[in-house]
């Protein structure tokens, strides 16, 4: 007798709990609260937090078999994988480029020809010595590395081939500088393919002495940034022209500085000499027109750079 009272016991407590229970609608929850006891509430919708768990969208039957099954976890880039600029237009250009050369209006101070990244290495018989690097006259610098102390670079030389400026070593300085046009000169030169000027200018630079770390980088730097045109025109500049339109004076006996700034004209066809030119087709050979170098001293400093004309 006492187990059937417990179990009408158990069969009503169960009935007049589910006479209690509310049926809520959608996107509606059932809680219970001390103080109104069972009531719906809304469902709260998280924010997606798993960067790589994508939602599954219901797609219709697929008579292929794995079509059916659509993957759960897919490879994702991170969120910040997109952010910032990634579009790089300079990446295989000198500067602000329009052709046939630089934007000049985008650059401060005065001059067409745009010298870009001229390097300064050096090659010493002393294990250390001081040295200062001085630009006489006033130019239109673009950029520095270190940055000039009153138009001078000084320091020190150390393990034959090294700078030491305000503590910091490098392998070498250079500068972005605007010069004018009508100190360079446009007769001495050659024209061929892009790939055909590389090589020359590197053969250039090793007919003048210069070394593998200086060679390395300029072949590095110059077949990305050189403009992709099919043909160019080379007019290399020396000492002649360079010291003219921009002086140096260097305080370290026994010294010699080879220089050296190769001025590019880009072309889209095949240079015609019957069609005008902006800038007239070498009439010389350069390799007539390179300087010589067979007196070694000391110290030697050399430097290369490749300049483009600005409009």
């Amino acid at each position: 007798m006492k187990k059937y009272f417990i179990l009408l016991l158990v069969l009503f407590s169960f009935h007049a709990l589910s006479s209690a229970t509310i049926d809520c609608g959608p996107n509606l929850i059932r809680v219970w609260t001390q103080a109104s006891g069972m009531t719906c509430v809304p469902r709260v919708v998280t924010a997606q937090s798993q960067l790589y768990c994508l939602p599954i969208n219901a797609q219709p039957f697929q008579m292929s078999l794995l079509q059916n099954f659509p993957v759960v976890l897919q490879g994702q880039a991170p969120w910040w994988a997109a952010q910032g600029n990634l579009y790089y237009p300079n990446m295989n250009y000198p500067g602000a480029w329009s052709y046939p050369g630089i934007q000049a209006n985008y650059y401060p101070g005065q001059g067409q020809v745009f010298a870009a990244k001229p390097n300064v290495y050096v090659e010493t018989v002393l294990p250390t010595t001081k040295f200062s690097f001085k630009f006489v006259t006033k130019q239109h610098f673009l950029a520095q590395t270190p940055l000039l102390n009153k138009d001078e670079w000084s320091g020190k030389i150390f393990e034959t081939d090294k700078f030491e400026v305000d503590g910091v070593n490098y392998d070498y300085l250079f500068y972005d500088v605007r010069l004018p046009k009508e100190k360079m000169q446009f007769e001495n030169g050659m024209c061929s393919t892009r790939e055909e000027v590389i090589n020359w200018m590197i053969k250039d630079l090793k007919e003048l002495k210069h070394s593998e770390l200086s060679l390395q980088d300029f072949e590095e730097h110059w077949r990305v940034k050189i403009p992709d045109y099919p043909y160019y025109c080379v007019y290399p500049q020396y000492n002649r022209e360079l010291d003219a339109a921009i002086p140096v004076e260097i305080d370290l006996e026994r010294t010699t500085f080879i220089r050296s700034l190769f001025v590019l004209v880009p072309h889209k066809k095949e240079p015609d000499v019957d069609e005008p030119q902006e800038i007239p087709f070498p009439s010389s050979d350069p390799t007539e027109y390179r300087p010589g170098v067979k007196i070694k001293r000391e110290n030697t400093f050399r430097e290369w750079g490749v300049a483009f004309l600005g409009f």
